[in-house]
């Protein structure tokens, strides 16, 4: 099983990704799509869920429980922001208003919030 020895090597297969995403972007547009179907259509006190996406561990859930699967598309949604920031951007530069309105609670409550975590983290192992 190969893994990434250092942090160049992760930035390169970030970097590669995100260039294979930028050509192709219905492979991320639809996962985006189909992850905010999953989320609950709410507008405000999104901590909890929050905090269960700090706590989430993907591999112990059911995803026949709804519950479950709510938080599952929420973890994809926050890794997929942290990981590709630009093309969740103009994603939802580009998207119907509807999908706006449901993902919008979302992005300042839990995924920016996530997002500056990762950053400051980057920044003290620096």
């Amino acid at each position: 099983m190969a893994t990434l020895q250092n942090k160049n090597d992760y930035n390169s297969v970030l970097s590669a990704l995100t260039e294979y995403l930028e050509q192709n972007q219905e492979l991320y547009q639809m996962l985006l799509v189909v992850t905010i179907a999953y989320l609950p259509h709410v507008k405000k006190n999104l901590s909890d869920s929050c905090s269960r996406v700090s706590t989430f561990a993907p591999e112990y859930i059911d995803l026949s429980y709804a519950p479950d699967s709510k938080i599952m598309s929420l973890f994809t949604l926050v890794n997929f922001m942290k990981c590709f920031p630009s093309l969740g951007r103009k994603f939802y530069r580009e998207c119907d208003n509807n999908l706006i309105d449901i993902v919008i609670p979302y992005i300042k409550q839990v995924v920016s919030p996530a997002i500056l975590e990762n950053e400051i983290k980057k920044i003290e192992m620096a």
